[in-house]
């Protein structure tokens, strides 16, 4: 089954569950993780097109994440985009990172280079236990766990 997703890790509520929303009102499915040590585990039963990234995380930021993403073969990375509140970091892997947006960001701009991103990807099967998108769920975003 080909399924592409969108995985938006950021540690802030409120951005999440923004990004969630403005995602799947564009009929993109997707997930979400509060920090690098959810997102792996995401990664280990989904392959996500791309993922917004937030650097500055506990547990797991956002730099040792991309550690973890090096690991991975190219056709297991997704097309990572840095969301950034402080300057625009230059001392990423363009190998792993495709670009960055500021935060506050402008919507639009998010969701069209998201479009794009979705759009150039090969088309991959996804994992077979792969769960059911955020996305596509009606239950809450905001598990408190």
């Amino acid at each position: 089954m080909i399924d592409k997703r969108v995985l938006v890790v950021d540690d802030d509520d409120a951005i999440r569950a923004l990004l969630i929303t403005i995602l799947r009102r564009r009929s993109i499915k997707v997930d979400s993780a509060r920090h690098g040590v959810e997102a792996m585990e995401r990664l280990k039963h989904c392959r996500y097109s791309v993922m917004l990234l937030d650097l500055m995380m506990p547990q797991m930021n956002g730099y040792e994440l991309l550690e973890e993403i090096a690991s991975l073969t190219p056709d297991e990375r997704p097309v990572v985009i840095v969301l950034t509140a402080g300057t625009e970091p230059r001392n990423l892997s363009p190998e792993l990172v495709s670009g960055s947006i500021r935060k506050p960001f402008d919507i639009e701009l998010l969701v069209d280079t998201i479009s794009a991103c979705l759009t150039a990807r090969a088309a991959n099967n996804q994992r077979d236990d792969c769960p059911t998108a955020e996305s596509d769920c009606s239950v809450s975003t905001n598990d408190p766990n």
